[in-house]
């Protein structure tokens, strides 16, 4: 039996780990999951920053770049 990691186990996630923001460009509603680091906007397909991103164990967890892949630049 595999466990999952806690974080990232959608099982635990909350009503508020799945939000809309309106896109910085033509304020279109973009709906992110807490873990999305970038998404493609749906009205002017330029790429999106999760300004929520919610990565938390990423900083100490020593299976973070397993578990998670290569995250993009700040």
């Amino acid at each position: 039996m595999s466990l999952k990691c806690p974080g990232q186990d959608m099982q635990r996630w909350t009503f508020n780990d799945i939000f809309e923001v309106l896109c910085p460009h033509c304020k279109e509603s973009i709906e992110f999951w807490k873990d999305e680091p970038v998404l493609f906007c749906p009205g002017c397909n330029r790429k999106v920053r999760n300004p929520r991103l919610n990565l938390g164990c990423a900083e100490w967890c020593k299976s973070a770049d397993e578990c998670l892949g290569i995250l993009p630049d700040e």
